[in-house]
């Protein structure tokens, strides 16, 4: 038979070593999480970052968009003096071959 002061030695051991299982246990969890935390603070910045430089990128798009597209208007604006420019050209061409016929003919 045991004595009680043993059989309570006994518990007391175990319940020591359980807290000092549990405390280790702890102090990894309060580390992984602090790991953690660290892990999501950098994940976080990446996504501002990130969002930030999409919207510099869009509003870079949306601007050489603008750009392109008054560019676009300014070229076929000038198309379309160049081609009044030719046909001009081309009645002037007609006009002065009509008042001056070829010397290679009249000869």
């Amino acid at each position: 038979m045991e004595s009680p002061i043993v059989n309570l030695q006994e518990r007391l051991q175990k319940l020591i070593d359980q807290y000092a299982k549990n405390k280790k246990e702890l102090d990894e969890l309060q580390q992984k999480y602090a790991q953690l935390t660290d892990e999501n603070v950098q994940l976080l910045s990446q996504i501002e970052d990130y969002s930030k430089l999409a919207s510099d990128t869009e509003t870079a798009l949306k601007e050489l968009q603008t750009k392109y597209n008054n560019l676009k208007a300014k070229y076929d604006e000038i198309e379309k003096m160049l081609f009044g420019v030719e046909s001009f050209a081309d009645d002037a061409i007609k006009k002065i071959d009509d008042i001056f016929p070829k010397i290679g003919e009249s000869e």
